[in-house]
């Protein structure tokens, strides 16, 4: 049945389509039915069904539906009824605590990408991984069936190196360093980072800010035969159905375990990872809260690379405060860049970039990683190497940090009273940076001028807020009053650790 699509600037969770009642009649469908919209591509929807809302030959559209399934105002398109896949079985055998088996979980899979199931089924498949757990069999069925949704690199190397963080830590801008190391030891580093999706920016928020991130897959591997390594945005052409499932996650705030791990390995997968570093933040206000759950973590993710035949070590770090002092796209770029001209190793930012680094050279059979890592660092290495990949990246080889300037909207935070900094908490910060336009304003942001344990005295900036417009810097402004971001005291308090790495974890009988 073909019928004229009606815009409607309505924001739903649930995908749904508003049909007259003699269309739905005509159809077949009621309101607990489903159908299938066709434009460019196909969809799954709810149904709407009203007798005045809209007339008979037309339908109204939200517009998440017109634009997955490429349709215009006033286009006709086709509608059908659609009948329950044979995968929500597999679904509903998951919510009963049943064990799925990789043909399952494939066929799961490919309705999901092929636009065969609903929101709802999709966000029922991710609570029943939720509530019943997977085994790690299950995740790693999963995982290569995600993987399969995309494209797959053959970098022509049998040795293909990775790094990935959990996130949770604002400032964590180590990435380019790390990938910039590693690639000027002459090795293969093809890193995927992400945008943010809740924090006040993602690698690729910043990078963007001086290079492209957005490679095909052809630009991909053209750049990594050039330079080693790329710091890329992991966009739909690796395991694009991992977006999907984040979209129908979004509304309810959940993230299994075992959804998370396949989404972070399905991409490794893609690129024909080998050997893998994941970076697991822990501390106060970060996603990992204690040594327990980081090892938790660690001891699924090495047992999944072991399935997958990807050997994975983890290092636990220190994220009870931000990360070095800049959050929000350019002044994040900044900072990164600062300490590659500046190699100064004894600054929080470097000293976890290099000791990341040296755990992968160390993987890849390198000895005193560390040592390695911070050589790159001082002799410039890791710079030029850096300057390289960024010109692959359609940036520019004399890029300088200077290059790059936040926002003009300026307002300090000052300290009330002398004393110690007792605590940065990660939530405010975040907030008062997204308050005042991070990460979708590339200038807005905070650059914090104290850590923990610092002295300082009444009247001492504290930190400051860029924003690109007044309206947003009063925001955040408010934001800053209404919360207790950094606290001062009289009494003495710890310092972060010298190291910001705190344990590494691996299988023992890999070293």
């Amino acid at each position: 049945m073909k019928l004229i699509a009606r815009h409607s600037d309505v924001t739903v969770s649930e995908m749904a389509v508003i049909l007259n009642s003699d269309d739905a009649l005509k159809l077949g469908v009621d309101h607990t039915d489903r159908v299938r919209v066709t434009g460019d591509s196909s969809t799954i929807c709810a149904v709407v069904i009203t007798d005045s809302i809209v007339e008979p030959g037309k339908a109204i559209f939200p517009s998440q539906i017109m634009e997955r399934c490429g349709i215009e105002d006033g286009e006709e398109f086709l509608i059908e009824y659609s009948p329950m896949p044979e995968s929500v079985r597999s679904i509903r055998s998951k919510i009963n605590g049943r064990k799925l088996n990789g043909q399952e979980i494939r066929s799961i899979v490919k309705d999901i990408l092929d636009g065969g199931l609903s929101s709802k089924e999709i966000l029922s498949f991710v609570s029943a991984f939720n509530v019943n757990n997977a085994d790690l069999e299950e995740v790693a069925d999963l995982t290569r069936a995600m993987a399969d949704t995309g494209s797959m690199v053959d970098f022509g190397s049998e040795r293909i190196l990775d790094f990935h963080s959990l996130g949770g830590i604002p400032g964590n801008k180590i990435t380019p360093i790390v990938v910039s190391i590693v690639a000027s030891q002459s090795l293969i580093i093809p890193k995927l980072s992400s945008r943010a999706i809740s924090s006040a920016c993602g690698t690729s928020d910043f990078v963007d800010t001086f290079c492209d991130v957005e490679l095909d897959t052809e630009s991909l591997r053209a750049a990594v035969k050039k330079t080693g390594g790329v710091f890329a945005c992991g966009n739909d052409d690796y395991a694009p159905v991992g977006s999907i499932i984040i979209d129908a996650e979004r509304p309810m705030g959940i993230d299994p375990r075992p959804m998370m791990l396949a989404s972070i390995m399905s991409k490794k997968v893609a690129l024909g990872t080998t050997h893998l570093l994941i970076d697991i933040p822990m501390g106060k206000g970060a996603k990992i809260p204690d040594m327990e759950t980081a090892e938790g973590f660690a001891k699924d993710l090495i047992g999944l690379g072991r399935i997958l035949g990807v050997r994975i070590e983890c290092a636990v770090t220190y994220a009870d405060q931000p990360l070095g002092h800049m959050i929000g796209p350019t002044l994040e770029a900044k900072e990164c860049i600062s300490m590659l001209e500046t190699g100064d190793t004894e600054c929080a930012v470097l000293d976890k970039a290099c000791g990341m680094a040296g755990i992968i050279l160390e993987m890849a059979g390198m000895e005193n990683g560390r040592a390695r890592a911070e050589g790159a660092i001082t002799s410039g290495r890791a710079h030029e190497k850096f300057l390289q990949i960024v010109e692959a990246q359609n940036g520019s080889h004399d890029l300088k940090s200077n290059d790059l300037s936040p926002g003009s909207f300026v307002k300090d935070v000052h300290a009330k009273r002398d004393g110690f900094v007792q605590y940065i908490d990660n939530a405010s910060m975040v907030a008062i940076a997204k308050g005042a336009g991070a990460p979708e304003d590339l200038g807005a942001g905070i650059e914090i001028l104290h850590e923990k344990g610092d002295r300082v005295k009444e009247g001492d900036v504290l930190f400051r807020i860029y924003a690109e417009n007044q309206a947003k810097l009063d925001r955040s402004v408010e934001s800053a009053r209404s919360r207790r971001p950094m606290l001062v005291t009289k009494d003495p308090v710890d310092t972060a650790p010298q190291c910001m790495i705190l344990k590494r974890i691996y299988e023992r009988s890999e070293q």
